[in-house]
């Protein structure tokens, strides 16, 4: 039986050598950079080099970046709840639809709330994790209500008159203080 492609990715934190591609599904992705490579690869990178404030990671298929996550860190490092938004997640066309945006969102959660309790002796109970989706945008919301489990916690209008939606997860850090 055949693996699915969700099956053969990998998920890990991007390297410099991810920029290019991650910049290439961008620019596809967003219209921020509208088709520019090369103004997307340096947005990417300035993003990339402000780690650990900004975190990327990449899915990858065999040999090729099929998809990208940003994760920011809000309010300094030593916060006793600390805050994190899931910014951004792409994933290149030809892999949409194969269940690796949800993959890259529930891993990389993972492994930015332990990265955050290995660096932050002060977190008490949980860390609180955010995204920002419009409110028209309904396969994004389909993906991060599964994960984003407190639901709507707010609503803004940014970028022009297109509403967005904060959902908010409460992660316990229970269990990822026993994996440190």
């Amino acid at each position: 039986m055949a693996q699915s492609i969700r099956d053969q990715a990998t998920v890990r934190r991007a390297g410099e050598q991810d920029l290019r591609a991650m910049a290439e599904i961008n620019t596809a992705s967003f219209a921020g950079n509208q088709g520019d490579v090369e103004k997307a690869l340096e947005w990417v990178r300035c993003w990339f080099r402000a780690f650990p404030l900004y975190q990327y990671f990449v899915v990858q298929v065999e040999d090729k970046v099929a998809g990208y996550v940003g994760w920011q860190l809000h309010g300094g490092f030593l916060r006793s709840q600390p805050v994190i938004e899931l910014e951004q997640v792409a994933v290149a066309e030809q892999f949409q639809g194969q269940g690796l945006a949800p993959r890259l969102c529930e891993e990389t959660m993972d492994m930015v709330v332990e990265w955050v309790c290995a660096q932050n002796p002060h977190v008490q109970e949980s860390v609180i994790a955010v995204v920002w989706v419009y409110t028209i945008n309904d396969p994004a919301l389909a993906v991060y209500a599964r994960q984003f489990r407190d639901q709507v916690q707010g609503m803004r209008n940014q970028y022009g008159h297109r509403s967005e939606n904060m959902l908010r997860a409460t992660i316990p850090i229970d269990h990822h203080r026993q994996r440190l």
